[in-house]
């Protein structure tokens, strides 16, 4: 363990220490968010249950739309003699001031949704870097034939292995690697092509790829896989 990784380990370093206080804020962060958002559905009688035919009957506010509602205020605000039948511009008013706070406030949180996305992205590097560094450590144990140290290596090994969905027809490339192996007896298996062009009745097309990688060559693509 380099010294980077021992500071930010040892509880009484500064590294530490802020690493402590930043996931602290964070927790901080979402309870509050989450008491705020419950406040916000409260007093806005937001309806947490729209589904998607409810949404379509609603009426949004696109650029077009926008523009209509910004226009027909300015006009309504300036020519009250036009208004319609016990139509109350006060509340028109508090509409459009109302329209305006939310459109402000979704701004806002897409813009908090964008670094918290960003910062959630560099984290998962972090922890995708440790995690590398522990599968290497693994490997090399392994390789040493340390005792225990296999199992673990292959549990982890698993997530390395390209997996094909079931009943889908190999590619082309995927085809070449596996034909490869048979060749140079670095694989057990076999592969069947059979094609009949069609004439009269339907034609067929049918591939079967049974190539099973021995443990040295699995080993050896996991290993290219990391260190790429």
């Amino acid at each position: 363990m380099n010294e980077q990784n021992k500071a930010k380990n040892d509880p009484k370093t500064p590294e530490s220490k802020a690493a402590g206080k930043g996931a602290d804020n964070i927790v901080q962060l979402i309870a509050l968010l989450e008491d705020r958002m419950q406040h916000f559905i409260d007093s806005e009688s937001v309806d947490t249950n729209l589904t998607g035919k409810d949404r379509l009957r609603l009426t949004s506010a696109g650029v077009r739309n926008n523009g209509f509602i910004d226009k027909t205020f300015d006009i309504a605000h300036d020519n009250p003699e036009f208004l319609p039948p016990h139509f109350s511009i006060d509340q028109f008013t508090a509409n459009i001031h109302r329209f305006e706070e939310l459109r402000q406030l979704m701004l806002v949180l897409q813009q908090f949704q964008q670094m918290a996305a960003n910062a959630f992205m560099q984290q998962a590097d972090v922890c995708y870097r440790d995690a590398l560094r522990v599968y290497g450590s693994l490997r090399e144990q392994t390789r040493a034939k340390v005792p225990g140290a296999e199992p673990l290596f292959q549990a982890l090994m698993t997530f390395f292995r390209s997996r094909r969905r079931p009943g889908a027809e190999p590619t082309e490339h995927e085809l070449e690697l596996d034909f490869n192996r048979l060749v140079h007896g670095k694989a057990d298996g076999e592969i069947i092509v059979k094609n009949e062009s069609p004439k009269m009745t339907e034609g067929v097309h049918k591939i079967v790829d049974d190539v099973h990688k021995s443990r040295a060559v699995i080993k050896e693509s996991a290993d290219v896989e990391v260190d790429g």
